[in-house]
């Protein structure tokens, strides 16, 4: 599973500085299930902010922060944003690794003839050691960083 900003969704003069318009980032997202299915997707889905707030979860996570959760729902152990293309939440954590829960929704979730999804209700689990997770999100501080909030 790969997440990269790519850029704002609007040019700066579209929109005024604070506005959530000026906010929205476009994000480029590769999946690949443990079964092999895999799909890509490049939607406005997360603002600067919900970026930082990421970047602040998965810190979080990586140090044994964040409580597992059996089946999460919104505001019970998952990390969602504003539009519910993406969420978060750590399925299992032992002796230093952990399984965190990527939920994909919208234009996130592999679409089909016969695909319908629930939100939230995709899920791919990546399997990482803290010190990955941390490695993850000091490379999401990079990604995000030329994008301040405007």
């Amino acid at each position: 599973m790969a997440l990269r900003p790519t850029g704002y969704q609007f040019s700066q003069g579209s929109a005024s500085r604070g506005d959530w318009d000026a906010n929205w980032l476009l994000v480029r997202g590769q999946v690949r299930t443990p079964t092999g299915r895999s799909w890509s997707f490049h939607d406005p889905c997360l603002t600067t902010w919900e970026c930082v707030e990421l970047l602040d979860w998965l810190t979080a996570a990586s140090r044994g922060d964040i409580l597992p959760s059996e089946a999460p729902a919104e505001g019970e152990g998952l990390l969602a944003f504003t539009e519910p293309n993406l969420a978060f939440s750590v399925a299992e954590i032992s002796a230093g690794d952990l399984v965190i829960r990527v939920h994909l929704s919208l234009e996130s979730a592999p679409s089909g003839p016969d695909q319908t999804w629930d939100l939230y209700e995709c899920e791919v689990p990546l399997k990482v050691a803290g010190t990955e997770l941390l490695g993850a999100a000091e490379q999401w501080r990079a990604d995000i960083s030329p994008y301040p909030a405007r």
